[in-house]
């Protein structure tokens, strides 16, 4: 007997219909029923053809084929697993591995999700968010991911896969959000640091290149304006080291009374850091300066860096019990479903 999954037509008999009311069902998933009444066939025939089983004609099987490319048809991956008793797959888009954020993300996804016996595919967007989530449709039942470009880009890509969006809370049918409180989280931050004795607040806010401009102003910028409760010295550079450094350097050349700087990440505030002693300041007697991602690469720099940690493991449980919640309900739902991390500070020698 060939080991290969035969594909059965889904539960639900058909496409749900837009608008209809009380079913909850994700709008617009093409079905088997819809590549059966477009090619002509029964449904049994487009399930010999995906399955490359005998008793269908050559001719017929590349009609199928056709359509199911045509109408962009994804096999039900659910009755497969249940049929043969096999795990789930996760999909996890990263925006790079070049940033170590993005490494610590992944291994507290790998081991949330291995814990849950479900299959773990990770990839980058390097090559364009829809295009990522494109790809890893056709792999995974659904995907996670950290994602700069609004939903409305992407979430067609997916072509119902599910989506779980990491960090901003969504709105959009068929995608849910694991959300991080930057505002309560920054506010009690500077609230801590004012404990501290911080006057002069300033912040190295990301120039982040999207697939439709560069992001002038993150919302952790907004969050933390909106703490330190008056105007205050703020520059925009990339997301790396030498980006912290430079950043750094433009703030003290605005105003050399600084005492306080917030970086948009770990990987920037270290390269302030760096910057300080290049530049013969004093971190943290002259100026203190802190990261929002929660590295444990931040203990390796001298000295040890202060971090507002984005907790990846809570972050990880939240969005596999969303997808729990998600695989145990027929019919999936479209309403969005947020959960909420609310980020701590580690205190370490920086600040």
């Amino acid at each position: 007997m060939s080991d290969t999954p035969v594909l059965s037509a889904e539960p639900d008999g058909g496409r749900p219909k837009s608008g209809s009311a009380g079913t909850g069902a994700q709008p617009g998933r093409v079905t088997i029923r819809d590549v059966a009444r477009a090619a002509g066939v029964s449904r049994q025939t487009v399930t010999r053809a995906i399955n490359d089983m005998p008793e269908i004609s050559v001719e017929t099987r590349q009609r199928v084929m056709r359509t199911v490319e045509e109408l962009g048809y994804r096999p039900n991956r659910f009755a497969i697993d249940l049929s043969r008793q096999r795990t789930h797959a996760v999909g996890l888009i990263v925006g790079t591995f070049r940033n170590p954020y993005y490494a610590q993300l992944a291994d507290a996804f790998v081991g949330e999700l291995r814990s849950r016996d479900w299959q773990v595919v990770v990839g980058t967007a390097d090559q364009g968010e829809a295009e990522a989530v494109r790809s890893m449709a056709s792999q995974a039942d659904a995907i996670i991911g950290y994602f700069l470009d609004p939903p409305a880009m992407f979430a067609p890509a997916a072509r119902g896969v599910p989506i779980v969006q990491l960090e901003e809370r969504a709105s959009t049918p068929g995608v849910h959000s694991v959300e991080i409180d930057f505002r309560a989280g920054i506010r009690g931050l500077v609230a801590a640091l004012r404990a501290k004795g911080a006057r002069r607040f300033a912040m190295i806010d990301s120039s982040r290149p999207t697939s439709h401009g560069v992001v002038v102003g993150s919302p952790r910028r907004h969050f933390f304006e909106e703490a330190v409760g008056s105007p205050c010295p703020v520059v925009a550079e990339p997301e790396t080291i030498a980006g912290g450094v430079d950043g750094l350097r433009r703030l003290l050349a605005q105003d050399p009374q600084i005492d306080t700087v917030l970086a948009f990440n770990d990987l920037m505030a270290m390269g302030a850091v760096q910057g300080a002693h290049m530049l013969g300041v004093d971190v943290p007697g002259t100026v203190r300066i802190v990261g929002i991602d929660g590295l444990s690469l931040g203990e390796a720099i001298s000295p040890t860096l202060t971090t507002l940690s984005l907790e990846t493991h809570a972050v990880a449980a939240e969005a596999a019990s969303i997808l729990a919640d998600l695989f145990a309900s027929e019919p999936m739902p479209s309403a969005s479903i947020t959960r909420t991390v609310s980020p701590v500070v580690v205190w370490r020698e920086s600040a």
